[in-house]
């Protein structure tokens, strides 16, 4: 029986959605009665990157890896007790899974396109020597976790390839949304735009942070294209993007698409709320990712019926189903004519594509994802 569950979480400077996850499962864990510990690293040391330069991720480093386990240490061994279960809600600190060897614990594991890239998977995406070595240490934890949870299974078929594990010690748990989407009035999702962007004209929606896989160049040059192809039409979509800059990207397609300057829109610190508009208002959403290790967009655009451009390759096809229309990122041209033969759907086709969005949805609940996690639990709890 479960009687708690000690979720071990990311430090701040990690990405958001790195930090949603242990948040969402504490909130599940508490639904469902089960007493919950959440803890991560503290940022000490890390407060001073910002005058330190490029030897500032070493001072997050001490923050988690030299001073955080002396509080995992105290809390495992305080909670040592039956029913106790410790989670270990992000992969790339499972170096910390020599603190849990005494107690009963689970790894999750939501790519592993670093480690990949470590070993000259991944050529667009080098790796230092001291990259290679942390990614090293990252997959040594990995062998000896007691359990991992992927959040795909691409993932998984990637972990069970680099580490020689055995298929009994990992489960595909897929994510649930982590926030209420919903398809927003129509009137309401455009003011609010507005407000921001003082532009009330169609647009596409690129979501994406600043990381390789995002492949960001290529979705500019896929909208690029996309124009091009609609020219001698009387309006043409906007692109709307959520993420880091794009003024390094823009100015080096300048000469070829002078025109991505003045039709690429950023918008920064989007709340969930706002990007909740952004899908529901969007022509479509544009994720031409080179990979994921799950793609929370693909099914947040959905929730808000919003249609889904992706990628043709996983783990992108496992969330998007049936519901989410696939593109080549290699090819931009083809890529092009898809979202023109997209925007040009009647409007009983979108309908119809909207609703296998929405359908689609029901593999991705919480409760299914909960259940997954609290079977693991159980799992781990019954072994030796």
């Amino acid at each position: 029986m479960i009687s708690k569950v000690i979720l071990i979480g990311n430090s701040d400077e990690f990405v958001y959605s790195m930090r949603l996850f242990p948040e969402l499962l504490d909130r599940l864990l508490r639904e469902r009665g089960i007493a919950v510990e959440s803890i991560r690293p503290r940022t000490v040391l890390g407060k001073l990157a910002p005058w330190v330069g490029p030897l500032g991720k070493w001072l997050f480093y001490i923050d988690k890896f030299v001073l955080f386990p002396f509080t995992l240490r105290r809390v495992i061994r305080r909670e040592r007790a039956p029913g106790v279960v410790a989670h270990l809600c992000d992969h790339s600190n499972a170096m910390q899974v020599r603190y849990l060897r005494d107690i009963p614990h689970v790894v999750t594991c939501h790519d592993m396109m670093p480690i990949r890239s470590a070993r000259g998977e991944i050529p667009q995406n080098p790796t230092s020597w001291t990259g290679k070595c942390f990614q090293q240490l990252i997959l040594n934890g990995l062998k000896r976790a007691g359990f991992t949870a992927c959040v795909s299974s691409a993932t998984q078929r990637d972990l069970l390839r680099l580490t020689g594990g055995s298929p009994e010690n990992t489960r595909v748990v897929l994510m649930s949304l982590n926030y209420d989407y919903t398809p927003m009035p129509l009137a309401e999702a455009r003011a609010r735009i507005c407000a921001l962007t003082r532009m009330e004209s169609p647009y596409i929606l690129h979501v994406g942070g600043g990381s390789w896989y995002k492949n960001r160049r290529g979705a500019l040059e896929i909208y690029a294209r996309t124009r091009r192809l609609m020219a001698g039409r009387s309006s043409f979509p906007k692109l709307i993007y959520t993420g880091p800059p794009l003024d390094a990207e823009i100015g080096s397609m300048a000469a070829e698409y002078p025109e991505l300057a003045s039709n690429v829109i950023r918008l920064s610190g989007v709340d969930p709320e706002t990007l909740r508009a952004l899908y529901s208002a969007a022509e479509l959403l544009l994720f031409p990712s080179w990979d994921e290790g799950f793609g929370w967009p693909i099914i947040e655009g959905q929730a808000c019926g919003c249609r889904v451009v992706t990628t043709n390759r996983e783990p992108m096809t496992e969330v998007g189903g049936d519901a989410a229309f696939y593109i080549d990122p290699h090819d931009p041209e083809g890529a092009a004519a898809k979202i023109v033969e997209l925007l040009d759907q009647t409007p009983d086709q979108r309908a119809l594509a909207v609703q296998k969005g929405l359908a689609n949805l029901a593999r991705f609940s919480e409760t299914r994802m909960i259940e997954g996690y609290l079977g693991i639990y159980q799992t781990v709890l019954s072994q030796p």
